[in-house]
């Protein structure tokens, strides 16, 4: 029980964290699946990460990087390159691999699960901006 103190510093030697921007919430693909999941996690639930599909705005809550599928191995997609089934996942390509997207907010709508979504939406493959 001999913890060694450690002094705080003073107010003058604190760094404040920059003020975040719409501008700077916007997601870009071409960073490392990790990258783009520690970046949505950090920005959620507000003022919550962004992209465009199509010219719409879709606030992004919650991604995972996706480990096993068909398109992770052999994939010769930009980063941004958008693949659905319309019904299950939204897969995004980043610099180093993919995530899927799993709770959204499209522009005008309540946030929901990508599921939720599809009820009564559907995407075709575009590619997102970068």
């Amino acid at each position: 029980n001999n913890f060694p103190s450690i002094p705080q510093l003073e107010i003058h030697e604190i760094k404040h964290a920059p003020k975040i921007f719409k501008e700077t919430c916007e997601i870009k693909w071409d960073q490392s699946s990790d990258q783009v999941r520690n970046f949505v996690r950090g920005l959620s639930p507000y003022p919550a990460a962004w992209t465009k599909v199509a010219d719409k705005v879709f606030k992004v809550f919650k991604v995972s990087v996706v480990t096993s599928a068909d398109h992770v191995e052999s994939s010769d997609e930009p980063p941004g390159h958008i693949l659905t089934d319309n019904k299950n996942y939204i897969h995004i390509k980043t610099a180093d691999g993919w995530v899927a997207l799993q709770e959204i907010q499209p522009e005008g709508k309540k946030r929901m699960a990508v599921v939720e979504f599809f009820r009564g939406n559907k995407l075709n493959t575009w590619s997102s901006e970068t």
